[in-house]
């Protein structure tokens, strides 16, 4: 996806200021950030729609068919299966369907995206500008201590939609037109079989946008636009005919169609679209902290829009950003992760700020090595509280490693404190210091008392008892979908519905159902209680 980085040239900023992320450092950084991804990826139990993805990749395969998503054996119409099929190849990588083989294709589209925009912000802003932009994306808060973790669609499906946008104003620039338009438009084809119609506004808005602004929209009338009308239409339209030869198309556009409309304000009331107005900027801030300092410290300035107007990328950030939050923003049923791709677009002026701190009030660069200083401060301290803390009591080496991490966080206070100037940097390793920390406490707590774990020790009851032989789920009912990939992974065959009481089959039934069998395990469920029963033959 990256090739058109290969023959990457630098260009420089002159900033008069010495790097804020020097070589090495960055380098050194981005080994030990590549590692603590990895750090415990398998320890916790897999929850929320983790399970979903493992399900339909599992049937896929056992099915020997890639086109049609089915769970449970009915069909499944809410997502298209580009994503399963990365879970499925993991899984063939690694050698099952195990929580690493869910979770590493984020991590390594999370790493992708990474190199990306070092590569992008390299080429056209400078090396300082693309490690600092790739450092401040790599520290998102939501992504790094959460979204990094599962094995979900979301960081897959940014680094695609960030590619076919990255792509569009790479080839602008070169004034390669037919790559312009054929490999944005294929990538977010990509874009649609993964995540379903989102990819059609955020390709739309981004081409919209950027022409409108760069008065160049006749080439919308090009027929190097119709190179990527066609690169869309036969990936998207191929596979699409391909699927209709096993399953009508209806219900599949029509879920898709749902899935979107329903997120925006046609589909919710008119107070949560006022709450959602109000909340959802802030709420976008908060989950790119810490980086989203540097746009409120740096970014900031008045003539901050004329300075972007200068560097080509940062305005494409900016312009395509407006652009597609804005849709975002006023469609309530929205969540951050939806626009995980935007936010690399964001924090380009927040990079674009912070190297032009120099011509800003000495004030700004002062509260951020504060604000650093104070948080290595108060890690330091929690890292020596986790020893107070009942819910670690059974973490083994306990005391180790919350010396370890206090030593990491005080030793970086202590250089933040020394040299303001290495704020930034200390705050990428605090990070770093502070993922690892929580690898080795949070996530085995997890794995001690957690929803996940409590379905995964259902599963293991029931599969103590029902071993290899037949096993169902009645009548389309609902339990925790961690309890049915714990069997699918272990029986290495999935669970079905079944709409009859199966003679010499286990059966999840609802717990109310079916009195003259007797109960054999309890899976509790928000939706409603089911209970495992085994039918004479």
């Amino acid at each position: 996806m990256c090739f058109f980085l290969a023959n990457a040239t630098t260009n420089s900023m002159d900033t008069a200021r010495p790097p804020a992320f020097p070589t090495r450092i960055f380098y050194l950084a981005a080994v030990l950030y590549a590692i603590s991804l990895f750090v415990k990826l398998g320890e916790q139990p897999v929850y929320l729609e983790e399970p979903r993805r493992a399900l339909i990749a599992m049937e896929m395969e056992e099915a020997g068919n890639w086109l049609v998503p089915r769970q449970l054996g009915a069909f499944y119409y809410r997502k298209p299966p580009v994503f399963n099929w990365m879970v499925m190849l993991s899984a063939k990588a690694t050698g099952g369907y195990g929580r690493w083989a869910l979770r590493l294709p984020t991590v390594f589209s999370l790493l992708a995206t990474l190199l990306l925009l070092y590569s992008i912000g390299k080429r056209y802003e400078g090396p300082e500008f693309g490690r600092v932009w790739a450092a401040l994306y790599a520290g998102s808060g939501a992504i790094l201590f959460y979204f990094s973790l599962l094995g979900e669609i979301d960081l897959f499906y940014s680094f695609v939609t960030l590619g076919s946008m990255l792509a569009f104003f790479h080839f602008y620039q070169q004034k390669r037109y037919t790559q312009m338009f054929g490999w944005s438009y294929a990538l977010a084809a990509v874009g649609l079989l993964t995540k379903g119609l989102p990819a059609i506004p955020f390709l739309g808005l981004t081409v919209l946008a950027w022409l409108a602004y760069e008065k160049r929209l006749k080439l919308l009338l090009a027929w190097q636009h119709g190179v990527g009308i066609g690169a869309f239409v036969a990936i998207a339209g191929g596979y699409l005919l391909a699927y209709h030869q096993y399953n009508s198309l209806d219900n599949y556009l029509a879920d898709w169609l749902t899935e979107s409309v329903g997120r925006t304000a046609v589909g919710n009331e008119l107070g949560r679209t006022i709450g959602h107005l109000a909340t959802f900027p802030l709420d976008t801030l908060k989950d790119m902290l810490p980086g989203s300092l540097l746009l409120l410290l740096f970014a900031t300035r008045r003539d901050i829009w004329a300075k972007a107007r200068q560097h080509p990328l940062v305005a494409f950030g900016l312009v395509v950003f407006a652009a597609n939050f804005l849709v975002y923003w006023f469609s309530p049923g929205a969540r951050q992760r939806y626009i995980y791709m935007l936010y690399p677009l964001l924090y380009s002026v927040g990079v674009l700020g912070w190297q032009y701190r120099g011509e800003a009030p000495a004030w700004r660069e002062g509260v951020f090595g504060h604000i650093v200083l104070g948080l290595m401060v108060a890690l330091c301290l929690g890292s020596l509280g986790l020893n107070a803390v009942p819910a670690f009591d059974f973490l083994e080496g306990r005391l180790l490693i919350s010396l370890l991490g206090a030593l990491a966080f005080g030793g970086l206070a202590f250089l933040v404190y020394q040299d303001r100037s290495r704020s930034l940097w200390a705050l990428f390793f605090g990070l770093i210091a502070a993922r690892l920390l929580f690898a080795f406490t949070v996530l085995p707590q997890r794995s001690q008392d957690s929803a996940g774990q409590r379905n995964t020790d259902i599963a293991t009851a029931i599969y103590e008892i029902v071993g290899e032989e037949p096993l169902c789920l009645y009548e389309g009912g609902r339990v925790s979908y961690t309890v049915i990939y714990e069997l699918d992974r272990r029986r290495e065959r999935t669970v079905v519905f079944c709409d009859t009481l199966v003679p010499g089959a286990f059966i999840m039934v609802p717990a109310d159902s079916f009195p003259a069998y007797r109960g054999l395990v309890d899976i509790p469920f928000h939706d409603g209680d089911f209970r495992l029963i085994e039918v004479p033959r």
